[in-house]
């Protein structure tokens, strides 16, 4: 079933509606209310989307931000992930909805998402409610001491908080490096910039790097082969992705990057690189490291 969603309906198989140009269609805010539902943060979404549907990250993206088109095939795919069906999908998006909330446990207070029921204002002790306070949901046991009227909660959700990737970005010219950056924080990264080779020489802490092949700094001029031959003594299978604009003016070698690239199993763009693909690679790296 590959049918596109039509227009102008709200049947299961016309999720698709008129909204102003740029606005999220239906079908794109139950996807999100699922994600939402199963603990998926938000700079998650495009991502999970995408590789879960096989497509790009720019594809993915559009998917859940524009008036994009959705099939009932790649709807179904989705809520079949995450074990729900296409009607639980569609009729969920609103009621379904979970909350970012915290509960103390042992005297630590843990993250939560809740999903809220019915204000009460009377309840057997020990029944979880979850009061505003400060801004925030704050889950507890129902006592005497209790904050009333509360919501009830009808459903509770602890997961191990999943530690972003982080990427180290080499670039001796700022605004690259920060534009990288922005790109790779907003597909669910950590990254951080770098102008110094030498800063990341016996770094440890970091998952993949970028590296713009040639650096120029004091006057000096010199390729990142030292450092991808260092980091690779201390991480034979972490993505490494080089960069340069230089071939077209002859300023560097190509046949050296050729021979990195094959004994130190590197990725290669040229710049300027388009983010989406850099990502792409990126994240297909991750996949097989």
């Amino acid at each position: 079933m590959t049918s596109e969603i039509s227009e102008n309906s709200h049947d299961l198989s016309e999720l698709r509606s008129d909204y102003p140009e740029g606005e999220p269609a239906l079908a794109a805010r139950c996807i999100a209310a699922l994600l939402t539902r199963h603990g998926i943060p938000k700079y998650r979404f495009a991502v999970t989307v995408s590789e879960i549907l096989g497509l790009s990250y720019s594809a993915g993206n559009r998917r859940l931000t524009t008036n994009a088109s959705w099939s009932l095939e790649e709807l179904k795919r989705v809520a079949e992930h995450f074990g729900e069906t296409l009607q639980e999908l569609v009729t969920s998006e609103n009621a379904d909805a979970l909350v970012d909330a915290s509960i103390v446990i042992n005297n630590h207070i843990v993250p939560c998402r809740i999903r809220l029921g019915n204000i009460v204002g009377q309840v057997s002790p020990g029944t979880l409610i979850a009061a505003e306070i400060d801004g925030s949901w704050r889950v507890m046991p129902a006592d005497a001491r209790s904050i009333i009227p509360a919501h009830i909660v009808t459903r509770l959700l602890i997961e191990p908080t999943a530690s972003r990737r982080r990427v180290a970005i080499l670039d001796d010219h700022a605004d690259t490096a920060k534009t990288i950056v922005q790109y790779m924080e907003t597909a669910g990264f950590e990254a951080v910039a770098f102008s110094d080779p030498q800063a990341l020489y016996d770094q440890t802490d970091f998952d993949a790097y970028v590296l713009d092949w040639i650096i120029e700094r004091d006057a000096r001029r010199q390729t990142a082969l030292e450092l991808v031959e260092n980091i690779r003594a201390r991480n034979a299978l972490c993505p490494i992705i080089i960069l340069t604009g230089q071939i077209r003016t002859g300023n560097v070698d190509e046949e050296n990057i050729a021979a990195a690239l094959a004994q130190h199993n590197l990725k290669f763009f040229t710049k300027p690189a388009s983010m989406p693909i850099l990502i792409a690679a990126l994240n297909a790296s991750f996949k097989t490291a």
